[in-house]
């Protein structure tokens, strides 16, 4: 070798590294949309709340009770519906369909149908609870909502996602 010449030059691969900064933003919208949809849910049961504690309570019964099903290329979800009739003062009035247990995940379409069936089937009497102001909107007050437990997972989720955020 020449004294002017060096020797190859030693490989040195870049590598690109996450700070953790940048990889605690997509927790921080993990945690923000989760907290969203913990708000979401928990107006759902504010609304069923406020609706059985100031609305008049009515006897009804169940009409009709359906399961829609989604299909999707990969998966299938099924959404169970009912139909109902409730007496006021002014008379009988229908309400439906109405989704209910929109946050329970179904598996099949038969165990949502068993679900359903079991839980509203049709001809079964049910307490309604309609605006007393407007007695054609009526509600079913907690029995038609998400649980409290819902909102409080997506909270402890979203709680979570920032625990995790900040510690990066």
């Amino acid at each position: 070798m020449s004294a002017g010449r060096e020797g190859p030059a030693e490989y040195s691969p870049r590598t690109t590294t996450r700070t953790g900064s940048d990889s605690a933003w997509g927790y921080y919208l993990a945690a923000l949309f989760l907290a969203a949809l913990g708000l979401i849910f928990l107006n759902d049961f504010r609304y069923a709340l406020a609706a059985q504690r100031n609305w008049v309570p009515a006897s009804g019964r169940v009409t009709e009770n359906k399961v829609v099903v989604h299909r999707g290329r990969r998966s299938s979800s099924y959404n169970t519906f009912i139909s109902y009739t409730y007496n006021t003062d002014t008379g009988v009035h229908g309400a439906g369909p109405l989704e209910l247990n929109k946050f329970k995940l179904y598996f099949t379409e038969d165990g949502a149908w068993d679900d359903l069936r079991r839980s509203f089937p049709e001809g079964k009497s049910l307490e309604v609870y309609y605006n007393p102001g407007n007695p054609s909107e009526s509600s079913l007050g907690l029995a038609g909502a998400p649980g409290v437990a819902v909102p409080i997972v997506f909270f402890l989720f979203a709680f979570g996602a920032v625990y995790v955020a900040r510690n990066q």
